[in-house]
């Protein structure tokens, strides 16, 4: 898992931490969220899972000091919802449109 191997390349000390993963698929949520709790490193995390109907979702957040935001929907978690020195993972694909860009003619 590509988010996996980056905590890893960086040496991202996961030790202890608090990782909420936004999202709850059987693709990338739930496969992230065993492997942060996980008895590695990266991993040893305590894990949050959120989903877009989670109450207190903002204040979930606020208490990661990882999060990985994978829940398919663009912007859906934004700097309000993050505190100060949090790692964030954003593991989105959703294409948007681009207004600075012309449109690619067919």
């Amino acid at each position: 898992m590509g988010s996996w191997l980056l905590l890893e390349h960086y040496k991202i000390d996961t030790r202890g931490k608090h990782a909420v993963v936004v999202g709850r698929s059987n693709i990338v949520g739930r496969p992230m969220s065993i492997l942060l709790s996980g008895n590695s490193n990266p991993g040893n995390c305590t894990v949050t899972i959120c989903h877009s109907h989670t109450h207190n979702l903002k204040e979930i957040c606020l208490q990661g000091d990882i999060i990985v935001a994978a829940l398919g929907k663009p912007e859906f978690v934004n700097a309000s919802m993050v505190k100060k020195g949090a790692i964030i993972i954003d593991v989105g694909i959703t294409r948007v449109p681009d207004a600075s860009k012309k449109a690619a003619l067919p």
